[in-house]
């Protein structure tokens, strides 16, 4: 285990250079620098002082030498002065970083002490109607964006109510519950779904099982043997939302105005400030990777399993020496495949006149009688519960349906793949309630092409601010526009991002994931060290930088959302390609002759698409909830353009007089995102062989 940290600590170094370099580049590509307000504002200064104060700031260097300066003050523990401030980087990251511990700590234990609890109680009240409740809400709660949750509830505890205070860390432990239930209603979400789903795996498991014989009470059975098997993936949840609570708190800092690091961040990319743009993310991705090393390492602590991985294999050999000359193990092969006969069947029964449990083989058409006795069961019969003599050969009932042999073909007709999925589907309520509300915003985007530029921006003084009513369904902004057109009008640039991402990152993250799994070696180091750096950039600054660097506009939004999901892709494709490549249908195409492309996307590919199309699915969401946040911190479409995020962002200025404004934008967000993620479990379900026939 030490050994492992040291070696995960080593590649800290390659990571914080290519992070540091990735951030410092594109910070320098972008328009403007820091002087520029300064500069603008000084009419009166003369030619010899502003380049004295563009060489004080090393502007007049390549950038490659000021990257390198940077780089020698780093390894001496300095980060930098602010370009904006004047003030020291270190000296502010550290004095803003315990605001930022403090509100992501909190959050994880809120998220854990509800989660966990009502995880297990809807594991084993699993398919009743509290079950149903819990997942339901963990899914309404994955698909609220945070910066509208964080808005609904300072409106509701801080504006009208009067209970708490809307932030600023003033008011000491009361500034703190609104953010940390904000920050933790996501993670909430996620870990309640997560806890169900591997409580579920063990609560049938033999050791169970074992453990209620012999009289162990059910609570300890739980505690003990269920929740200390299962406790794995649900750590790494925590573990993993923990990172991104330190690295991303982007968004509800600057909702609740929280004097955290993803605020200094934020004001500094606004700024154009790269000495402290880039000392941040260097510093939140040396914490991410510290977290991440630490709950492996928790790992260890709670499955002995794990830990025995880390002992020294010569400790090893001398606890168990293999004397000279010792016979190998033997290798067994695949277990044999033993079918009984009716006759051995009928003697284990010990009554003849019972029908032996006959073995069905899936994928075969047809009925497949078997003897027993002198009768022919067939099995429709024993599908059907028919009852049936061995000595005499009597049939007690057969049902008209097994009589007809069109209807037992249709009903044991083997269905093909996209045939299966769709059968899924159609039996999983979750997943069609998700296709309908799909299939209605879809609509609403046909609509919205028929929506003029004009009426959306058509302002009216008589109706500012006017409440819900018949001439204005969802109510009138600040400037009169009629909110339900305006937020018809935002369904074509939400649909257009999630599509827009799924599709570009799956342009570039599939064949490089099938390039690393299939060649190995260093293809499979070169890209996935290249993956591991941009997986370290926290994704909401990196898509800041971006749409910073590149200009607000739609296709730019879209690739600052898409860049931080292609590691996502490359790691799925790259691990479906792994447990394929040697099958024996890849080493037939090889024997034939077919070029390693040809064998790639036309042979591996293609079987292991199941697990690289949930993934697109899940990451829908995602991408719009991403690209609605940085739309709200001012990143995404230019306004006066009708983007949902934009719309709650301009409306959060008059929530407390008319918070209709910022209501049904912020609705059409949640289920659009709800959607797509009843139907990316569906799908899952529907592609996932252990959950076919449950």
């Amino acid at each position: 285990m030490i050994r492992y940290a040291i070696k995960r600590m080593l590649w800290l170094i390659p990571t914080i250079i290519a992070v540091s370099f990735i951030v410092f580049g594109l910070m320098e590509l972008a328009p403007g620098t820091v002087l520029d307000r300064v500069l603008a504002s000084a009419e009166g200064m003369s030619q010899e002082d502003r380049e004295a104060l563009v060489s004080q700031y090393n502007l007049d260097k390549p950038m490659i030498y000021r990257y390198g300066l940077y780089m020698m003050n780093f390894i001496q523990g300095d980060l930098g002065v602010s370009d904006h401030t004047g003030l020291r980087v270190w000296d502010t990251f550290i004095r803003r970083l315990p605001n930022t511990l403090l509100l992501s700590f909190t959050s994880i234990v809120i998220a854990t002490v509800i989660s966990v609890p009502l995880g297990i109680i809807a594991a084993r009240r699993a398919r009743t109607l509290y079950d149903t409740g819990v997942t339901v809400l963990s899914l309404i709660g994955m698909s609220v964006p945070v910066f509208w949750l964080g808005l609904l509830l300072i409106l509701a505890f801080s504006l009208y109510l009067r209970w708490l205070p809307s932030g600023l860390f003033e008011d000491g432990i009361r500034s703190l519950i609104l953010p940390a239930l904000c920050s933790s209603f996501m993670l909430m979400a996620t870990a309640t779904r997560q806890t169900r789903s591997n409580m579920l795996e063990v609560l049938n498991a033999d050791y169970m099982r074992t453990a209620r014989a012999k009289g162990v009470p059910e609570e300890k059975v739980i505690r003990r043997h269920g929740l200390g098997n299962a406790w794995i993936p649900i750590v790494t949840a925590i573990g993993t939302n923990l990172g991104a609570q330190i690295t991303g708190s982007v968004v509800v800092e600057s909702v609740f105005a929280w004097p955290g690091i993803g605020r200094m961040a934020a004001e500094a990319v606004v700024s154009r400030d790269v000495t402290t743009t880039t000392g941040v993310v260097i510093m939140t991705t040396i914490l991410f990777v510290l977290i991440q090393l630490g709950v492996d390492v928790l790992y260890a602590n709670i499955d002995p399993r794990i830990k025995a991985q880390y002992v020294n294999k010569a400790k090893k050999k001398k606890k168990n020496p293999v004397p000279a000359g010792a016979p190998a193990s033997p290798v067994r092969g695949p277990a044999s495949v033993v079918i009984e006969t009716p006759a051995s069947a009928i003697e284990k029964t010990g009554s003849a006149g019972e029908a032996p449990a006959v073995p069905v083989l899936a994928g075969e058409p047809g009925p497949q009688p078997v003897c027993s006795g002198s009768a022919f069961v067939t099995r429709e019969n024993i599908g059907s519960g028919a009852k049936h003599s061995g000595a005499t050969g009597k049939q007690s009932s057969v049902s008209e349906n097994d009589r007809d042999p069109a209807l037992v073909i249709m009903k044991y007709k083997k269905r093909s793949q996209l045939g299966e999925i769709s059968h899924s589907l159609r039996r999983n309520k979750g997943a069609m309630a998700g296709l309908i509300i799909l299939c209605f915003m879809v609509v609403l985007f046909f609509v919205s092409l028929f929506i003029s530029w004009e009426a959306v921006t058509e302002m009216n003084g008589r109706s500012r601010f006017a409440a819900p009513s018949w001439q204005h369904p969802f109510g009138a902004d600040n400037f009169g526009r009629d909110m339900m057109l305006r937020t018809i009008y935002g369904t074509r640039y939400t649909l257009a991002i999630g599509f827009g991402v799924v599709s570009f990152g799956a342009i570039i993250g599939v064949p490089m994931g099938c390039f690393a799994g299939f060649y190995g070696g260093k293809v499979d180091d070169i890209i996935m060290r290249i993956t591991d750096a941009i997986a370290a950039l926290p994704g909401l600054l990196l898509g800041m930088v971006i749409v910073t660097v590149l200009g607000q506009s739609l296709p730019n939004l879209i690739i600052a959302v898409a860049i931080p999901a292609i590691p996502i892709y490359i790691r799925m494709t790259r691990a479906s390609v792994i447990t394929l490549r040697n099958n024996e249908f890849v080493e037939a195409a090889r024997a034939i002759g077919l070029p390693n492309y040809r064998i790639i996307f036309a042979q591996v590919l293609p079987n292991g698409w199941a697990p690289i199309i949930v993934t697109l699915t899940a990451s829908l969401g995602v991408s719009i909830i991403l690209a609605a946040s940085l739309s709200y911190m001012g990143f995404g479409v230019p306004v006066p353009q009708p983007e949902w995020g934009a719309l709650i962002s301009t409306a959060s200025e008059f929530a407390r007089r008319s918070p209709h404004i910022m209501l049904f934008p912020g609705l059409f967000i949640m289920l659009t995102v709800l959607a797509l993620n009843l139907l990316g479990d569906g799908l899952r379900d529907a592609l996932d062989p252990k959950m076919k026939g449950s």
